[in-house]
Order: structure tokens, then sequence, then C-alpha cells
């Protein structure tokens, strides 16, 4: 039995996956209105979540796939001992998450942020101050699929690319690609940063106090990861004491953000919905990627996009 829970997309878009597989799919909003089913699961589509105390229900469970490129809250543990299979949709964020990263940075670059909040005014400001992305120096901190699409597009502006991920090496339009030990320095060379990595136990609060320090005063930084991988109160404080020069926002440590936030009222901020990800070709993508795996599985080939469940990402 195949299980869709709480995919937030239309019936017909199951109807195609079921065409193309043959095979009936049994779509739930809600978890809980599956539980008499769950036993009797093979494989299972989600978004979102499940707890440990559900996900042992599914005795039967091979395979879970997430519709999310983040699973960090997934029960790891459980699905160990059960030996299930988990993918993800890694990769099919990555054109419009670097697309917004662009545009975030030319924002900040052109000052368009400003020439909106004038527009508002009726403000006429034709001197105020610009820059360009020529020349400039791009730190991404993650250069995992997403990262290599940001890097590719910004080699389009003449950035000179430096790329941390664990395990480091020679990788296509990066001009360094450094160990993440190595974080301070390149934060220090860095007139943009950008903030792109799983949430695990060890990029949890990645971003801090001593980070921001460490950033030029005319630095900004962009965070299209997830909101608990940034100490929030470091950074409205690097912000508030020109530490930094400005952030550009998509994920938070609450979300929706709560109105009377600070970060809504600060003119060197921009913030988005958690949108970064969204685009019409996200659905064609994600069940290109399905499909994928689902032929392997039915050949008992290696899954495409396989999560580490020992390292949560």
């Amino acid at each position: 039995m195949i299980l869709s829970l709480q995919l937030p997309f239309g019936r017909e878009f199951l109807q195609i996956i079921e065409k193309k597989i043959g095979e009936k799919i049994h779509a739930y909003d809600h978890i809980q209105d599956a539980a008499a089913v769950l036993p009797e699961a093979e494989v299972i589509m989600l978004m979102g979540s499940i707890d440990p105390v559900t996900i042992k229900t599914c005795r039967r469970l091979k395979w879970l796939f997430s519709f999310s490129a983040g699973v960090e809250k997934l029960p790891f543990k459980e699905l160990m001992e059960m030996g299930v299979r988990v993918t993800n949709t890694r990769g099919i964020h990555g054109p419009q998450i670097a697309e917004q990263t662009m545009g975030m940075m030319i924002s900040f670059s052109r000052g368009l942020n400003r020439s909106y909040r004038n527009q508002l005014e009726q403000k006429w400001d034709q001197f105020m101050t610009v820059d360009e992305l020529t020349g400039k120096t791009l730190c991404i901190i993650g250069a995992g699929s997403i990262g290599r699409e940001i890097a590719r597009k910004a080699k389009a502006f003449d950035l000179t690319v430096i790329g941390l991920k664990t395990h480091p090496e020679p990788m296509e339009n990066f001009d360094q690609v450094w160990g993440i030990a190595k974080l301070h320095e390149a934060l220090g060379l860095a007139d943009y940063t950008v903030l792109i990595t799983p949430l695990t136990d060890q990029t949890y609060h990645l971003m801090g106090r001593a980070e921001f320090e460490a950033m030029k005063k005319s630095g900004i930084f962009i965070n299209v990861s997830r909101g608990d991988t940034v100490d929030e109160t470091a950074l409205i404080e690097a912000l508030q004491k020109g530490l930094i020069a400005g952030a550009g926002l998509d994920v938070f440590h609450e979300e929706p953000l709560p109105p009377t936030h600070s970060l809504w009222k600060m003119n060197n901020v921009i913030i988005t919905p958690h949108n970064s990800g969204i685009s019409p070709k996200m659905l064609e993508r994600a069940s290109s990627i399905f499909m994928e795996g689902w032929t392997c599985y039915r050949q008992g080939r290696p899954l495409p996009n396989p999560v580490n469940l020992q390292r949560k990402y």
C-alpha cells in the first residue's frame, strides 16, 4: 500500500503519479486520519513530520519519501531501527532559491529595498549610495546542490565565490572550497554570506554572536536554510549595533513571524515568508524524483536522493 500524508497538493497531482505507476495512492490530509491503514503501508509519501510513536505503527514500511528537502523533524532513531529507507526531494529547489538569493543581493547592492520605501513616500533620492556585485566576494555556507546553483548564478555577476562544506573538494564555479573550520576566515573576506545548510545538531545556531562579529561591517547576511541555524537574538543585536550592514531572511525561529517581531521594522532587513523554495515547477521536479525512486524500488536498486539517517540529512 502507498500512502500520501499531509501533501498540500490537489488530488490531480496524485492521479498523474497513479497513472504512471499503476498503483492506487491512498491520500490523507492528516496523519491521525490514516491510523487504521498505517500498519499496511509499504511506501509513504510525506510532507512535514511524523512522530516516533506513529512511525512505529507502520510495521510494513520499507520506503519513506519526503516531499521536503529538509528532513530534520523525522524520527531518525526509529527509522534506523525499523530499517526504513528514506529519500527526499533534494535538488528541486535549487533554481528558485538561487534566484531569490541573487534577488536579495541585488536589492541590497543597488538599493532597491530603499528605493521601494522612497516610492511609498514619494521621495526622489537620485544620489543615495548604491554599489555593484562585480568584484565582490560571496561566501556560501553549505556547498550542496542549492549552494552550487547559487554559485553558478553568482559567477554570471562576476563574484568571487568561497564555499564551505563538511568535506571540501574543488568544485565548478567556486574559487575556493574550504572546510567549516575556516568559517570565521571566510566570513571576514565576504561581502555577502549565504547560509544554505540543513538543520542538524551541528548546524544549530551555526551563525551566532562570534560569527557576526567576524563579518565585515559592510557585510550582508542571507539565510535561506532553516531559522534555527541562526541565533536570532545575536543577529538582531548585530543589525542594531552595525556589526553587519543588513540581512535578507526567508526563514525564522518562529513561523509565521509574529507581527510584533522587531525584524519587521528594521530598514536594513529584507523579509520573505519562507517561500524561496516555491515554484510552479516544484511538483514536476518532485514527481520526477519519485518516479525514478519508484522504478529503483521495484527493481531492488539503490534509491536516488537517500537521506543519511545518522547524519540527519
